[in-house]
């Protein structure tokens, strides 16, 4: 089976891995690229067994030429999950090209995207589009209940929940989770500093509280941060001069180093932040640690794959969402704040995703199956 890859992120290593585009070191240093996107790109392809895969670019116009030469090269259209169901999703001439190509489409976990479990109603540009795509595959895999229910909202019925394929980017059906006696010591927090309304309702009181928990669990644990794309902790991870001393600034000024816990924050920035470049790295990287938490969720689900117990925090309906999907523990700010790291991470609160994982490995495999593509699961 071979693919044609629409919304990739960053270039395949061979077939079954993916890191960010060749780019000089000071264009990596100074542009953002979200490494969620290219970990969701890197486990859906470690989990397809397809021989060959080509470039489809939905930004370009459809033509004749383009047509036979994916009809020549590709069986079928994978589409990466992410944020893709919400209003403003600009889908280029995706469209155009479902209609030409006329070919199977296997969605693999894609979301809506709100800061609230409200309503989305879709326009009609993307409601057509999804319609197109539910023709052309057995089923539309979901991430959650809640796009699940948008879904149905806008028309799209044949629909399938299976989560996440970072989940299960490891390989392994009997994955479990090592739980450190007494609870956990050694602890990777994933920053996300900047959030807009898209994401969070209170944009300003997010990154005050995100700060003030960092600040705890300096206190009570061995903390280490993992950023995901931000140029300003990129130039702390690769000690470069000039870009630090401009981060740094960037970051006094916007409040982040501020007096109270500014002090901290930079210290832990100049010696325990570690930037996450590839998936493959983040895998080698997470076992380090006794559990994995923060506001990333391609930090904490990675990190559960390889074995590592992660709690994610709730302030947008994609970790909620994903929670409830896998029956992983989640935590409003203030909840987590009221208990002590050794509740918060207690085993019986992985009962059930522990119980359930080898079923959900399964489910995704099966789903994957019946959109007619091999799998390596």
């Amino acid at each position: 089976m071979r693919a044609a890859l629409v919304k990739y992120s960053g270039r395949r290593l061979g077939n079954h891995e993916a890191v960010w585009f060749d780019m000089p070191f000071r264009s990596t240093l100074e542009s953002y690229y979200n490494t969620g996107d290219i970990c969701v790109y890197d486990s859906t392809l470690r989990l397809l067994d397809y021989s060959d895969g080509t470039i489809l670019n939905i930004d370009e116009p459809v033509t004749e030429a383009g047509v036979e030469r994916i009809k020549a090269n590709c069986d079928f259209i994978l589409l990466r999950g992410s944020n893709y169901i919400h209003e403003d999703m600009d889908w280029g001439h995706f469209g155009q090209w479902i209609e030409a190509l006329d070919m199977p489409v296997l969605c693999v976990g894609v979301g809506a995207q709100a800061e609230t479990e409200r309503p989305i109603v879709l326009p009609p540009e993307g409601r057509r589009l999804w319609a197109a795509i539910a023709e052309r595959t057995p089923a539309i895999g979901v991430r959650g209940a809640f796009t699940a229910e948008t879904m149905h909202r806008n028309g799209i019925h044949n629909i399938e929940i299976v989560g996440c394929p970072s989940v299960f980017r490891g390989l392994n059906r009997e994955m479990k989770l090592v739980h450190a006696p007494g609870g956990p010591k050694r602890l990777t927090f994933s920053l996300r500093r900047e959030v807009s309304s898209t994401y969070a309702v209170d944009p300003a009181a997010f990154a005050v509280t995100q700060k003030r928990i960092i600040a705890k669990l300096a206190l009570v644990s061995d903390l280490y941060l993992s950023c995901h794309g931000e140029p300003e902790e990129k130039a702390f991870f690769f000690k470069a001069p000039q870009h630090m001393a401009a981060a740094a600034a960037k970051l006094v000024a916007e409040g982040w180093f501020d007096e109270t816990t500014g002090r901290l924050m930079r210290d832990l920035y100049e010696s325990r932040l570690y930037y996450v470049g590839a998936p493959g790295d983040y895998d080698v990287y997470a076992p380090q640690f006794d559990a994995a938490l923060g506001y990333r969720v391609h930090a904490v689900l990675p990190a559960v794959a390889v074995g590592v117990p992660g709690v994610l925090f709730a302030y947008d309906t994609r970790s909620r969402e994903l929670a409830e999907t896998f029956d992983l523990p989640i935590y409003s700010p203030e909840e987590f704040e009221r208990q002590t790291l050794a509740d918060a991470f207690a085993p019986a609160r992985f009962d059930r995703f522990q119980s359930l994982f080898a079923d959900r490995y399964d489910r995704m495999k099966a789903f994957i199956e019946k959109n007619g593509v091999p799998t390596r699961m």
